[in-house]
């Protein structure tokens, strides 16, 4: 192969290859020398009074692989010698970093393979030292998470009508959790805080004062209080939206209790057909199939009971879906609360308490359609990075790579 097609493939125009040395089982090594003969005194910024002094010992740089085999090139350690400043220095390549063993494509390529994997796993693919794939990965992670914050808050505070989502995941669940911050609207996370509580809360606020800077038209958010009380102290005129996931999630569990409740007094049977098949009161009836939608008939024929609570659920997503602007689903909210009022269960007069407690958080959803899905999705993604980093111990740095893990989509596209 003539060596001007290699020097393609190596993406490397600051190198001209000379020779190849060997093509073994598992790796080519190739030698390489630097197009230009000068280059500028680090000092006095010239090349003017620079001379070459002689060479080291050559450099053995592992770069991307051809032919699925491992690529080394041998370059040329050149001494250099600046007259005017009788300064000494050493040739320096763009493509490696100084006193470096791997190019800074290969560095690009490997932390983009164990992004969204482990460094096993990216060590294995790049045939290299796992310790090596980790720190590579530990020392690009911080810098580009400066960017992707600097970027995503940039553009958060120009976003027109920008709508913020907030809410907690665990790290040990039922004892540690974190709050983030997300752009609903640009499909970004801003920021991630440590702690749920009031007072962890206020704290962040009062240490980003670009926080406070926002504008957000309007900040979806679960039933807890703490969110409700600080959002309310931030962003007086924003929108609190109730989110949908969140409170139908009530009203599904109300339904759950009810068939609890209704299973108890069937036959052993239909108890074990009800409990085998509970699933299908979930989701709305339009979504089954017709084999599904058959064996859900089956299990409201069971109880009249268990058939009204379901009827109150799915007109429930029907006012979410069809209310056509903000005052008709108030006045459909007071209706669907009527008709829950009439079914008689501890259960469906718990949620309908928690409802009508949080009812203007809950119809704000029709003043502006936003919901936290992209959020709860991003979570899952979070747990699996906490999963194979173990729980890095280390915040700033379980914190970038979090940053970086829900940005990667927006790194490498």
């Amino acid at each position: 192969m003539l060596t001007q097609y290699i020097n393609e493939m190596l993406d490397l125009p600051e190198l001209k290859i000379h020779q190849i040395l060997s093509i073994g089982t598992d790796a080519i090594h190739i030698e390489a020398i630097p197009l230009g003969d000068k280059q500028r005194c680090p000092y006095c910024k010239s090349d003017r009074d620079v001379i070459r002094k002689g060479r080291n010992d050559a450099r053995t740089i592992r770069h991307l692989p051809v032919f699925e085999k491992k690529t080394y090139l041998h370059v040329p350690s050149i001494r250099m010698y600046c007259t005017r400043c009788e300064a000494g220095f050493v040739w320096v390549y763009e493509f490696v970093g100084p006193k470096q063993r791997y190019s800074r494509l290969f560095r690009a390529h490997t932390v983009e393979l164990v992004l969204g994997s482990t460094a096993a796993h990216g060590a294995r693919m790049q045939q290299a030292p796992v310790s090596t794939v980790q720190r590579m990965h530990n020392e690009a992670v911080p810098g580009q998470c400066e960017q992707i914050y600097e970027q995503v808050w940039e553009e958060a505070k120009t976003t027109a009508a920008l709508v913020l989502g907030v809410d907690d995941f665990a790290i040990k669940k039922g004892h540690t959790y974190n709050t983030g911050i997300h752009n609903l609207k640009g499909e970004t996370m801003l920021d991630l805080l440590p702690g749920r509580k009031l007072e962890d809360l206020q704290a962040y606020a009062q240490a980003h004062p670009d926080f406070l800077l926002l504008n957000p038209k309007a900040v979806v958010m679960d039933l807890a209080q703490v969110y409700h009380v600080w959002i309310s102290e931030c962003f007086p005129n924003a929108i609190r939206i109730a989110d949908r996931f969140h409170v139908h999630g009530y009203v599904i569990e109300s339904v759950q209790e009810v068939r609890k409740t209704v299973q108890h007094t069937l036959s052993p049977r239909a108890k074990a057909y009800l409990k085998a098949n509970h699933r299908l009161l979930n989701p709305p009836a339009e979504s089954l199939g017709e084999e599904s939608r058959n064996r859900l008939e089956v299990l409201l024929n069971y109880s009249p009971l268990l058939r009204r609570v379901w009827e109150w659920k799915e007109a429930f997503t029907t006012w979410y879906d069809c209310s056509p602007n903000f005052a008709v689903a108030k006045l459909g909210f007071e209706r669907w609360c009527k008709q829950g009022a009439q079914i008689e269960h501890t259960a469906v007069r718990g949620t309908l308490k928690t409802m009508c407690n949080w009812k203007e958080e809950i119809v704000n959803y029709h003043q502006c359609r936003w919901t936290n899905a992209t959020v709860e999705g991003r979570h899952n993604r979070i747990k699996a990075f906490q999963r194979r980093h173990y729980f890095t111990r280390n915040r700033n740095r379980y914190r970038s790579g979090i940053l970086v893990e829900c940005h990667r989509h927006r790194m490498f596209s």
